[in-house]
């Protein structure tokens, strides 16, 4: 295992990022997950936040997180102005609010001088992920999307592996997140109760290719670096009393004439998450289960598979400083998270410091691949509105 060399980029930093949270709060579902993974190193202190659109749970939040009370928001553009003046205000905003709004967050604070982290799908339509795009451009922040599964160390040994030539040129390449628990599979008797997930006003009926066909899409785009350019796409609805598709099936044609199959639903009953990817080539292929998140499959053409497991040293550089405990001791979820809020960490220092920090932030997910994924899912809402016509992306 290779330890990063993060302590003396913060010993000359000389004090921890000042973090800022939007959304996230006690009525969150990813809250929590963000506080673990940013608490993890020891990069950030909490100092700032609008924490929910409901003011006594905003406050509530703050407070159980020791904000000072003059800290603690109801509006974030209260919080990006107020925040922004302060010698001591926020220097990285965390947003974890639903999509619809993620633009107007974003742009608020990058506007501001403020490098931001964003919760995934990037925005509701592909006309706001552009925006987004030229704002980060515009603001010349850093931007991060929290596509986590990127940073689990056998992912981004398999990505490593592809980009050496181990498994030859890409012929077909799979993801899916087809999940099913008791949470998704059914609709509450309640439709108050629907999360944001289900509810059509925030991203259309397709708002499952946003909510866990990006993550499908990301991986394999992140695994081959190869873009779809087309797609054939059926979406079904198949919950009672549902108003949104649960379950889609997107066959796709990559820029690099590799073919492949993206699998999103809501509805693979009894799948407690359904995470995997399936990339083959002309030499052979890597197969990885997010439930099994320490091995990654190495098939090879005329051989036996290899079981690649995390913290080995053979493996990567890439997958080794993704690696924080030793083999044997599984990391899972929560530190693939806190991976990416720790490589955030090194790119913010490292360009506040005046060092080399393009490669750093280059490694992690970001604005491209925000906009890929919201063009996908148009695309996708066109090929089925059309019968699964094959159309282009982009």
């Amino acid at each position: 295992m290779k330890t990063p060399p993060h302590d003396s980029a913060l010993e000359r930093y000389g004090r921890r990022i000042r973090l800022g949270l939007v959304g996230g709060g006690a009525d969150s579902v990813i809250g929590s997950t963000h506080r673990i993974a940013f608490r993890a190193d020891g990069f950030y202190d909490l100092v700032a936040g609008a924490m929910s659109i409901d003011p006594e749970i905003a406050r509530a939040t703050g407070r159980a997180d020791f904000l000072a009370e003059d800290r603690i928001y109801t509006d974030y553009r209260e919080m990006a102005a107020t925040e922004a003046a302060r010698d001591d205000g926020t220097e990285v905003v965390a947003i974890a609010t639903p999509p619809h709004i993620h633009l107007d967050v974003a742009r608020e604070f990058l506007r501001r001088g403020i490098d931001v982290i964003c919760e995934k799908p990037m925005t509701a339509t592909v006309e706001q992920a552009r925006e987004l795009a030229q704002e980060v451009v515009s603001a010349d922040r850093l931007f991060m999307l929290t596509h986590c599964y990127s940073a689990y160390p056998m992912v981004r040994q398999a990505r490593a592996m592809v980009a050496d030539g181990v498994i030859g040129a890409i012929t077909i390449a799979e993801a899916e997140l087809a999940t099913g628990d008791p949470g998704v599979a059914r609709e509450p008797a309640d439709p108050a109760q629907r999360h944001w997930h289900f509810r059509p006003e925030i991203m259309g009926k397709a708002v499952l290719l946003g909510e866990v066909g990006t993550h499908a899409h990301h991986l394999v785009r992140y695994i081959t670096g190869a873009d779809v350019r087309r797609v054939s796409a059926h979406m079904q609805t198949i919950a009672e009393r549902r108003d949104v598709y649960d379950n889609a099936y997107l066959t796709v044609e990559f820029e690099n004439g590799a073919i492949g199959r993206l699998w999103s639903s809501f509805v693979a009953t009894g799948n407690e998450h359904g995470l995997a990817f399936r990339i083959y080539g002309t030499e052979g292929a890597l197969i990885w289960h997010q439930e099994a998140p320490e091995v990654l499959w190495h098939q090879r053409h005329g051989s036996s598979a290899v079981r690649l497991s995390r913290g080995l040293k053979e493996l990567s550089d890439a997958s080794l400083q993704a690696t924080r405990f030793r083999p044997g001791h599984p990391e899972g979820y929560a530190l693939a998270f806190a991976n990416l809020y720790r490589d955030f960490a090194q790119a913010h220092m490292a360009r506040a410091l005046g060092d080399p920090y393009a490669g750093l932030i280059s490694a992690l997910p970001g604005v491209e691949d925000g906009v890929a994924t919201l063009e996908l899912i148009e695309a996708a809402e066109r090929s089925h509105a059309h019968g699964g016509e094959t159309v282009s992306v982009g």
